[in-house]
């Protein structure tokens, strides 16, 4: 990732830094043109725009998706900025958010996700119907809502913002191997070697052709963003043209999640409790507990001297529950309660090797934890190995158990790790990241003008 450190234009840079933000611009790590993204500062003194935001993801649903595109209202919001949202059912009480009218599309539910089921010529007409936007903003696309979306700001001339936040390719792959493998378990001996290697070509199918699914999108977009440099190689395998894509990561709520929780007496209390009021470290997970998040990875740590803390909820928390008797499952948690779940954590442990970020890896960070992760996907971002935290190999869970045992057995790298952390993520507020998000739409005008010239 390069990292250019912008100074605002003489005539109005007082104002500029007065606002008190990080004069730092993410680029990508491929060149695309000489044009880059104004500065959040700069931005502020440019009109208010209109977006149209196009979530894959229903804003009552709680995953990176919506709560991505709940910070950007957010901070539209507060700018004073023209917004309209379009998402999958289910709707917000009311029908807005922040103020904003949210129009939804039918949808099915698949592993507790709504999943948008339009059709594109009636997303196509309401877009078409709505006031003319600046620019399209559109979440996670990978259904016909978001193709849709595509379509008409290439039709209507509008620039459009596809964020990459899922590698759903990963997800087919893994989902369809592992379905074949359960048909071989059940039906066949373990050592009917052909079967697995259907099961392998199949799996690397699925994932070959959900592949291309995400490149025919992010290709049809006017600018793509990617969170991290692994997310935009891993675009660039499916297909997608380098020079669409710039970096763009996520913000955090510092002011929720920081490491002062910890002095409250209602978190001691939870950590005390948690530990069985003993001194034995409390290890944490946050997180959907679904497939694709691994979590019954967290099996490898029985027998090591700590309390293990699952919170969150999904399909498989059933199953996790028998594997994992011992652990405490808090279930879903929010705001402060989840702020507070974290602040009495001593160590946070992320487990899934498919994350294009890891948001729950910033929360840890910013709670002022050492973080353990696997060295794929979004963590080798996010986590600097031996200094805000510990990777380890995605395929040996006993480096995983290693790694936590390690932090368990040494209180004072627990607290220099920790500090460490909160000191990565300290400036990556979400009122900064959305104005640098504010930036690229602005890029992506100016893409869209010289294409059309």
């Amino acid at each position: 990732m390069g990292v250019n450190t912008v100074v605002p234009p003489a005539r109005r840079g007082d104002t500029a830094f007065r606002l008190g933000f990080v004069t730092v611009i993410d680029t990508a790590p491929h060149p695309l043109s000489s044009i880059q993204p104004p500065t959040h500062q700069t931005a502020y003194e440019e009109r208010k725009l209109s977006v149209l935001v196009v979530s894959e993801s229903s804003l009552e649903q709680t995953n990176g998706v919506s709560g991505s595109v709940k910070h950007i209202l957010d901070r539209f919001c507060e700018r004073g900025f023209d917004a309209h949202v379009i998402s999958p059912q289910p709707a917000p009480d009311d029908g807005e958010y922040d103020g904003y009218n949210v129009d939804t599309t039918p949808s099915w539910p698949i592993q507790n996700f709504n999943v948008a089921v339009p059709t594109k010529t009636s997303v196509i007409r309401l877009i078409k119907e709505l006031p003319r936007p600046d620019v399209i903003h559109v979440a996670a696309p990978i259904s016909k809502l978001g193709h849709a979306a595509l379509i008409a700001g290439e039709e209507m001339g509008v620039p459009t913002v596809a964020i990459y936040q899922t590698d759903v390719a990963q997800y087919a792959r893994r989902f369809v191997r592992e379905a074949l493998d359960g048909v071989v378990d059940g039906v066949m001996p373990k050592h009917t070697g052909w079967l697995r290697k259907v099961s392998k070509a199949s799996g690397e199918s699925a994932e070959q052709i959900v592949g291309a699914r995400i490149a025919q999108m992010h290709n049809m977009a006017t600018l793509t963003l990617a969170p991290t440099t692994q997310a935009a190689e891993r675009l660039e395998s499916f297909g997608v043209a380098p020079d669409l894509i710039r970096q763009w990561g996520r913000g955090v709520d510092s002011w929720l999640f920081n490491p002062r929780r910890r002095e409250r007496a209602e978190v001691r209390q939870l950590h005390d409790k948690w530990s069985g009021g003993t001194a034995l470290p409390v290890i944490g997970y946050v997180g959907r507990l679904a497939p694709e998040k691994q979590v019954e990875r967290l099996a490898a740590l029985d027998g090591l001297g700590m309390r293990l803390v699952i919170v969150g909820g999904g399909p498989c928390e059933e199953e996790l529950q028998e594997l994992l008797p011992h652990a405490v499952f808090t279930g879903m948690l929010h705001g402060d309660e989840l702020a507070d779940a974290y602040a009495a954590l001593d160590v946070f442990v992320h487990t899934g090797a498919e994350e294009t970020f890891g948001q729950t890896i910033q929360e840890a960070m910013a709670s002022g934890l050492p973080v353990v992760a696997p060295a794929a996907g979004g963590p080798l971002d996010l986590v600097s190995d031996g200094r805000t935290g510990l990777l380890f190999d995605p395929d040996d869970e006993e480096d995983l158990r290693s790694c936590v045992e390690r932090l368990i057995e040494d209180p004072t790298l627990r607290e220099t790790m920790g500090f460490n952390g909160l000191a990565a993520v300290k400036s990556r507020t979400w009122p900064a990241l959305v104005d640098q998000l504010i930036g690229y739409y602005r890029l992506a005008a100016e893409l869209q003008m010289a294409h059309a010239a």
